[in-house]
């Protein structure tokens, strides 16, 4: 059973569940309009030979970045003049956002791209295609690449997709033939869009937090939802904040006692497998592929939800032979099969390492939980000011639901008294504290915060110097 959670407040947040199982992570962020995919009309900016880059206008803060290896298109390039690109990643650091100047458009069964003939995806059968569906006719101007979901597709729903995504390019083309740039001629559709139109048929139940949303679905999709209603946030009331705030704990553990553990570096991201106690009848060399094998699933799950991307080097346990190293590899292969920005995975080596990649689309999901710690000089990072704050609104709610609790003792991190002092009024308004009587502390300690209700008389008198009147 695949249920789909949706959630706006500040982003809009979506999760998707597999039987109670968290599988995906995704926010919609209206600050980050520019999205790979998007097809632009820069105005080129400026050219530097030693670095063989085309710095273009889309309309960003920063000049696009578009690199050009082939020395006679780099001369064809001049300053001033308009140039039709495609986003391929976003802006992150003091990097623009890097473009290509080889477009395509794609859809769910087929992505399409100036040339001519057809292809097909790696992951697709390409007899099999063609048993099933007979052969397409090329279209003048255009190459097909047939995707792996057209294969369970009807002929005349990839035949609709093809003209639909046609049109598509018309429309651009003749945008960028009357307009001045830097414009946006072609857009990704929402995430939510994409994930309706990926799962239509698997979702079983939609769950929203607000009216305007549960119109929308309806409006625009046709789709019912069931409106949450509770105090309590959507993502608290069924436990999803909690999982995503346990996306920030470098160790995972498996159902069998072992762990995983993820470090991020400069270079790469780094997975360590380490195993539990040995116990029961099993062979100590089938329990540790057996906990191999779970941490291959739980690995690609973790990447997913984290969104990691580049090097991702993992590091399993005892793999003693060449039947263990193909094993294991294929495992972790079939673990990522529905994943579509997963790239290559290498052969596991003698020392138990294996090496994959996996294409950076969107940021981590660190970006949306963190922020540097000012309390350490940014050196260090922290659950967000706003979110903790969200959180405790959502610990209040959630503890006077069965019960009329009016005292509760706040207890947070030291490194938010800052944020707290400099505007008291808002905090209390923002958590809605209401008519409770809050107390507040601020700690050293190994948590960020911490809501404790006071019932008895002798509690609340020794909090009364934390009382915020």
């Amino acid at each position: 059973m695949i249920e789909l959670f949706i959630e706006d407040d500040v982003h809009r947040r979506i999760v998707l569940k597999d039987r109670g199982t968290m599988t995906d992570f995704y926010v919609e962020d209206a600050k980050r309009s520019i999205q790979p995919g998007d097809l632009y009309l820069g105005i080129i900016k400026k050219k530097v030979n030693s670095l063989k880059s085309v710095f273009i206008d889309i309309g960003a803060k920063k000049n696009a970045y578009l690199y050009v290896q082939d020395f006679q298109r780099f001369q064809d390039y001049k300053e001033g003049q308009s140039v039709l690109v495609e986003v391929l990643k976003e802006e992150e650091g003091s990097k623009g956002t890097k473009v290509t100047d080889k477009i395509s458009i794609g859809g769910k069964y087929v992505v399409l791209f100036p040339g001519k003939g057809l292809g097909f995806s790696k992951k697709l059968n390409r007899d099999l295609f063609l048993d099933t569906h007979g052969s397409f006719a090329a279209i003048e101007g255009y190459r097909i690449l047939f995707r792996e979901a057209s294969m369970d597709a009807s002929r005349k729903d990839i035949e609709e997709e093809i003209s639909q995504i046609t049109r598509s390019y018309e429309d651009v083309y003749k945008k960028s033939e009357t307009g001045a740039g830097p414009l946006r001629l072609h857009g990704q559709s929402s995430v939510l869009s994409r994930i309706l139109r990926d799962n239509f048929s698997k979702i079983q139940m939609i769950y929203v937090n607000t009216r305007s949303l549960q119109r929308e679905l309806e409006e625009e999709y046709g789709i019912p939802s069931l409106l949450h209603k509770s105090e309590r946030s959507l993502f608290d009331f069924y436990g999803i904040e909690n999982e995503l705030e346990n996306l920030r704990n470098r160790k995972v553990y498996l159902k069998d006692g072992g762990n995983i553990v993820i470090e991020e570096t400069e270079a790469m991201v780094v997975i360590d497998v380490n195993s539990a106690k040995h116990k029961g009848s099993q062979s100590k060399e089938d329990f540790v592929m057996e906990v191999n094998f779970q941490a291959a699933e739980e690995i690609a799950r973790q990447i997913r939800l984290r969104n990691l991307s580049g090097i991702i080097l993992i590091d399993f346990i005892d793999v003693k032979n060449d039947a263990q190293k193909i094993l294991l590899k294929e495992a972790v292969e079939k673990a990522f099969l529905e994943d579509p920005l997963f790239g290559k995975c290498y052969p596991v080596t003698d020392l138990g390492l294996l090496q994959l990649t996996r294409k950076k689309k969107g940021y981590p999901v660190y970006t949306y939980l963190e922020e540097p710690c000012t309390f350490c000089k940014g050196s260090g990072r922290r659950l967000s000011f706003t979110y903790v704050m969200m959180r405790i609104k959502n610990e209040l709610a959630s503890k006077t639901e069965q019960i009329d609790i009016k005292d509760f003792h706040i207890q947070l991190h030291k490194h938010y008294e800052k944020n707290v002092r400099e505007d008291m009024t808002s905090f209390i308004h923002t958590i809605d504290s209401g008519e409770k009587r809050i107390y507040l502390e601020f700690i050293d300690s190994h948590l960020d915060y911490d809501v404790l209700p006071l019932v008895f008389k002798n509690q609340i008198q020794e909090m009364e110097k934390y009382l915020i009147t």
